[in-house]
């Protein structure tokens, strides 16, 4: 690091000192001002020569002297300021290219050499403003250094193996927390064995690219969560851990218990909260996302099977129809259940299917149309309290005026139902509607 200062310092003296170097340099004037000296030193010299050859008297000769005199003072002081003006402004040119050009030429040394010291610093080299690797080794050299040369002393070995864990020397970093419990057995606490069950964890994720809760990690965080509470950051990790581990091994709902419980307990304002809330989420609709895509595919091949066989089993056709509509595709269901209507009319699972398919895929802001108020009817003489038929019958027939026929069928339907339930308050109010 001192030898990156003085060979900069080096540099900056360097061109500082050729600066003033051609600053100080004074400038020779030929041309113009050379010639005009060589024409005042002839006229004194012709003066001279007309004074000594009687052309003219003494008088005239300190007239004209004195007066040549003057022109060539006159001369100089013009001169000299000129001279000045000129280097003045040589000087401010100097300076307004010299400046940007020293910052531009010491960014550009710094790009592609970096400190001498340091030699994977260059920004050329830098990639994501990711902290350079020789940072940490350098800093574990230091730590090394520092437990060498004192007595055991654990926070040396804490930062240590949390520096190697931070470049993804996981192996190391496990060796080292390893040492930790072995060697500090007193003063382990649940941070020290959070910190160890996620560095096997990041082993796990290196080795085979995802997260995994081994049972030597599961034992770890078993250890933290008895020395946590579940209200802390570090006992809320520790225990959605475990709840990762219960996740893993097919206990679905122990882990969604266990994450519950973390999201009550956790105070509202603490920042780890929602941080557990959204991991909770993901995994959530990850599982949600994996039983769509089973059911999909098992609903794939029962489809192509019925149709390529072109099937005379009702059953299947009806439950092919039930799993396009658990998919939320109402149009496969619609034709998978007009397949089971085509080989019975009368059966009463198919009749229904095709009704609700195609009401669900018709227009909401439209009235039924007759075709489905059909289907319904054909329902409700094999099955006289089906409640889904009752309530789209007599909301066609308030759309007809037929009030009574309505109130007929909407109290046939509220007789089924629990007093207080939502789907019976909503039939009372329809009723209350039409009496009002």
């Amino acid at each position: 690091m001192s030898f990156f200062f003085i060979l900069t310092l080096i540099f900056t003296i360097f061109i500082v000192l050729i600066i003033i170097f051609y600053m100080k340099r004074s400038r020779t004037i030929f041309s113009v001002s050379q010639v005009n000296k060589n024409i005042f030193k002839h006229q004194f010299y012709e003066i001279n020569e007309d004074f000594k050859n009687g052309v003219i008297n003494k008088k005239e000769f300190d007239t004209m002297k004195n007066e040549l005199s003057k022109r060539v003072l006159k001369y100089s002081t013009s001169q000299n300021s000129m001279l000045k003006n000129e280097n003045k402004q040589l000087n401010k040119n100097i300076i307004i290219i010299s400046m940007p050009l020293i910052i531009l030429l010491s960014f550009l040394f710094y790009h592609y050499n970096g400190q001498p010291g340091l030699p994977d610093l260059p920004l050329s080299e830098r990639k994501d403003g990711i902290l350079p690797v020789i940072f940490y080794e350098r800093a574990i050299i230091d730590i090394d250094k520092r437990i060498s040369n004192t007595k055991e002393n654990l926070d040396l070995y804490i930062l240590k193996a949390n520096t190697l864990s931070a470049f993804d020397k996981n192996e190391q970093a496990i060796k080292t927390w390893i040492y930790i419990i072995n060697n500090f057995k007193e003063e382990l606490d649940a941070t020290i064995y959070l910190s160890y069950g996620e560095t096997l964890i990041q082993s796990s994720v290196n080795k085979e690219n995802q997260i995994l809760i081994s049972v030597e990690a599961k034992e770890i965080f078993d250890k933290a969560s008895k020395l946590s509470s579940v209200e802390t950051e570090v006992g809320a990790l520790t225990r959605f851990y475990l709840g990762l581990y219960d996740y893993q091994n097919g206990n679905i709902e122990l882990a969604q218990k266990v994450w519950q419980e973390i999201i009550l307990s956790a105070p509202d304002n603490a920042t780890w909260k929602k941080q557990i809330e959204l991991q909770v989420e993901q995994i959530s609709k990850n599982q949600v996302d994996f039983e769509n895509d089973r059911i999909l595919s098992m609903v794939t091949r029962l489809s192509e099977r019925l149709y390529r066989t072109n099937s005379q089993n009702i059953d299947e056709w009806n439950r092919l129809g039930r799993s396009y509509i658990v998919l939320g595709q109402f149009e496969q269901a619609q034709k998978a259940y007009e397949k089971a209507n085509n080989l019975n009319k009368e059966n009463l699972d198919s009749l229904k299917g095709l009704a609700e398919t195609m009401l669900l895929n018709s227009n909401k802001d439209k009235p039924v149309d007759k075709k489905i108020i059909d289907i319904f009817n054909d329902i409700l003489l094999l099955d006289e309290n089906y409640l889904l038929g009752l309530w789209v019958i007599a909301d066609n027939e308030i759309l007809g005026n037929n009030y009574n026929k309505a109130e007929q069928l909407l109290n046939r339907i509220l007789i089924q139902l629990s007093e207080g339930t939502e789907e019976y308050n909503l039939v009372l109010r329809k009723l209350n509607e039409l009496q009002n």
